[in-house]
């Protein structure tokens, strides 16, 4: 399950408590409305009774006793919220009074529940001269009262709502205002994972957050210096490693080569000078072996280290081997494309180029008998690239990489560059990159 983020689950609290206190404000009013109401209603029954009893004495003598009853609905106002009603026992005609302006409460049922008081009623007798003349009928009728509460409440917990969703918002807008320092931290945490060692938060004006942006900045400035130390590193170690091959390869080369020139030609003699066919075909065996010998020791000096880099210009080295390519493999055409002006490199990465050039090109060779190799040389501002690609019939997916291949792999990632390796039906693509400026 996504977890929320900081901003939603405060933005949650906020409503929970919002709610919470629209809920009690709202359980308030009704308690005071439903009070308010209850003795508005009473008031307005006993105001009522009051004044139908006083409204009777006035009447008594002033009209006639028969008529009273009769003439009683035209004096009578009801108070607010009340309904009377009159009985005349001499014909049996009730007489409504006060209800033709109010047709019932227009507030929500539900709210009309909570907040009605008890109903009252009340039922005068009349008599006059020991006759009784008739009833009246005192009800009371809050649906005034209540449509006035209603609108009352409803434009009170209007205004709460409006008010909680103002604050809302801007308590909203500060936590988010708060809460972007830590947005970009994230963002310059995310860049550094991703290897921009580079990205830096910088000062931040909020107290709170300025010690944990410059703990990123300082990580982030003691990871760039640590991976400028392990590239430094790397690169020694690849430079030793050429410093070791090429000592190797100059002890093969001034004490192996003077030893097998001596053997051999210490053979030729013990050959001039032999006296039996056995002597003689002994010497020219150790002549071939020192022959074979000399044979391995070139393969193994060319190997350790090319001699013309370091001596020659890069592309100038390159033509030569693909020259000598083409000559070992005519059927095969083989196309270098290096780009003008090609920057000279320093040592470890040309000569990791050139193993590049003859492990792609032996393999292709080898495996894929192609009939096009195709080979390019370029900079970027920030890489040495190259390509090679041939159009044999690639490999399985199963395929596993050779030693050399392998090797070549492991030294460009010392160097801090990538190899890639991709292969289809239609041939087999090397890519790889070499960064450049770097210093041993």
């Amino acid at each position: 399950m996504k977890r929320l983020s900081l901003t939603i689950r405060i933005l949650i609290v906020i409503l929970v408590v919002q709610g919470m206190l629209f809920v009690m404000l709202a359980m308030a009013n009704l308690d005071g409305l439903r009070r308010e109401i209850a003795t508005e209603t009473r008031l307005a029954a006993q105001t009522a009774r009051s004044l139908v009893l006083a409204t009777i004495g006035t009447m008594q003598g002033a009209v006639p006793d028969d008529r009273l009853m009769a003439m009683l609905p035209e004096r009578l106002v009801p108070p607010r919220h009340t309904r009377i009603a009159i009985l005349d026992a001499s014909d049996g005609v009730i007489h409504q009074i006060g209800h033709a302006d109010q047709d019932g409460p227009t507030a929500p049922h539900w709210f009309v529940r909570m907040v009605a008081p008890e109903a009252l009623e009340t039922r005068l007798p009349v008599r006059l001269q020991d006759r009784l003349r008739g009833f009246v009928h005192i009800a009371t009728d809050p649906a005034n009262e209540i449509d006035r509460a209603w609108r009352d409440i409803r434009k009170t917990l209007g205004l709460a709502a409006l008010a909680s969703a103002l604050q809302t918002l801007l308590i909203l807008f500060a936590v988010r205002a708060a809460l972007r320092p830590v947005t970009a931290i994230t963002s310059r945490l995310s860049d550094i994972a991703k290897g921009d060692l580079s990205a830096r938060v910088g000062a931040l004006p909020q107290p709170d957050l300025a010690p944990l942006a410059e703990k990123v900045d300082h990580l982030a400035a003691s990871l760039e210096q640590a991976e400028t130390d392990r590239a430094r590193l790397q690169r020694q170690v690849v430079s030793r490693a050429d410093d070791e091959r090429k000592s190797i390869a100059r002890d093969l080369h001034d004490e192996m080569g003077p030893c097998l020139f001596g053997l051999r030609v210490e053979a030729e003699a013990l050959r001039d000078r032999a006296k039996s066919e056995d002597d003689r075909q002994g010497a020219e065996a150790i002549m071939a072996i020192a022959d074979q010998i000399s044979s391995v020791n070139r393969a193994l000096l060319k190997d350790l280290r090319p001699a013309a880099i370091g001596q020659l210009p890069l592309p100038v080295v390159f033509g030569d081997y693909v020259n000598d390519l083409r000559r070992m493999a005519a059927d095969t055409r083989i196309e270098l494309e290096i780009a003008p002006d090609l920057p000279e490199p320093d040592e470890p990465t040309a000569t990791t180029l050139f193993r590049i050039l003859q492990e792609g090109s032996t393999n292709a060779l080898r495996h894929a008998h192609p009939q096009r190799i195709d080979i390019r040389v370029w900079t970027d501002p920030a890489h040495w690239r190259m390509i090679l690609s041939d159009d044999g019939p690639g490999f399985p997916r199963q395929h596993r990489e050779g030693t050399g291949l392998t090797g070549m792999r492991e030294r460009i990632t010392l160097l801090g560059g990538s190899l890639q390796l991709t292969s289809d039906g239609s041939g087999t693509t090397i890519e790889a990159a070499l960064p450049r400026g770097q210093t041993q």
